[in-house]
């Protein structure tokens, strides 16, 4: 599957401990792997080796789905033993892994944290790469806002992003993201359109924009690796339109699919009969799962793969809307899904109170116009 010996891999690999994580022989490194992406864990363990001896490599059963939380044995090996057999005792994971956790319950959890869990055993960082993401879940919210772990996200990683997105000058993706996620916050609404039918807007009235830089350095840091965007989570209830996508998270489609949204909610799906069915199905019968969850803006020059959502979502001149869960970063909305769709060369316009600001016009970012 690797060629260990290449040079560029071993600096891609390196790079994310070096640049990204700034591990050091002091850090705790918990690596996560599904089955599906053990070997690239395997990978990191090795090479990771080089930075601190203090790390570790868990592999457990696929999730199913973006947006699960991950199975207990991960609970376990970030929290510890005790931890997991308190909130089992208490009917804790049952409902955190059905998302059905109420503000008490998730109190009550910090605080089982706080008696069963001592800082100098935490992990110090957290590298998931996997099938399906967990970024969207209590775990990542509990380990990054909680506890000040940093954590990496890499869910539907291959390893040509060793060669593409992961040799992104981070500096500048730092700065482009950083840039955009500040406009993003001074917006109080936004409206996307696209020649391919794309026209939807949405209030962001109150939400903080946020930058996924790909330096993860500072406790409690958390974004995706490959990174290289700014997102946020439109006001729920608000979004109305359509947005059309011409790829699924994994794949180009046989032919566009379009999202007709009424009231910050996906109400039907049309175009390729195979992923507008797996949608249709998944609005109907999921909790919340049609919820316009979240917009993001690519910000990496090196991305350059439209088929993985992980890369795709960062390329520079698209942007993104993601249905379902929006718990984490500042939404109110809970689910068992969170599903990013691409959208290419899309005209993106903010506005707030008396002013307008052109952020995209067909693909272009126009920081600094």
């Amino acid at each position: 599957m690797f060629d260990w010996k290449d040079r560029m891999l071993k600096r891609g690999v390196r790079n994310i401990f070096k640049h990204n994580i700034c591990a050091n022989r002091s850090d705790r490194v918990l690596i996560l792997t599904d089955t599906y992406k053990e070997r690239v864990g395997e990978l990191l363990f090795w090479f990771g080796s080089e930075f601190t001896p203090n790390i570790y490599h868990l592999t457990y059963r696929p999730t199913g789905r973006h947006g699960l939380e991950p199975p207990e044995e991960v609970w376990k090996a970030a929290f510890g033993l005790e931890f997991l057999q308190e909130i089992k005792e208490k009917g804790l994971l049952d409902r955190i892994l059905k998302k059905k956790v109420s503000e008490g319950d998730e109190l009550e959890v910090k605080e089982i944290l706080l008696e069963t869990t001592s800082p100098e055993k935490l992990p110090t960082a957290i590298i998931a790469v996997n099938q399906h993401s967990i970024s969207h879940t209590l775990f990542r919210k509990l380990c990054t806002e909680f506890l000040s772990i940093r954590f990496a996200s890499m869910p539907l990683f291959e390893p040509f992003m060793f060669y593409t997105s992961l040799q992104a000058n981070w500096n500048l993706v730092a700065r482009r993201s950083k840039e955009t996620a500040s406009l993003l916050s001074d917006a109080e609404e936004v409206r996307v359109t696209c020649p391919n039918g794309t026209d939807i807007t949405f209030s962001v009235k109150g939400r903080e924009g946020l930058a996924d830089t790909g330096k993860l350095c500072s406790p409690g840091d958390f974004g995706n690796l490959p990174a290289g965007e700014a997102f946020i989570a439109p006001v729920e209830g608000t979004a109305n339109g359509r947005f059309v996508t011409k790829y699924a998270p994994d794949r180009k489609l046989k032919e566009p699919v379009t999202l007709e949204v009424e009231n910050g909610c996906v109400k039907r799906v049309t175009g390729e009969e195979e992923f507008s069915d797996f949608l249709n199905h998944l609005i109907h019968e999921e909790p919340n799962a049609g919820n316009i969850a979240e917009f993001g803006v690519g910000t990496n020059e090196k991305a350059e793969r439209f088929d993985n959502i992980l890369e795709a979502e960062k390329i520079l001149g698209t942007c993104h809307i993601a249905i379902g869960d929006n718990s984490s970063f500042g939404g109110k909305v809970r689910a068992n899904i969170h599903i990013d769709l691409l959208i290419e060369k899309p005209t993106v316009v903010l506005r707030a109170e008396d002013r307008e600001v052109k952020l995209m016009k067909e693909g272009e970012l126009l920081l600094g116009h």
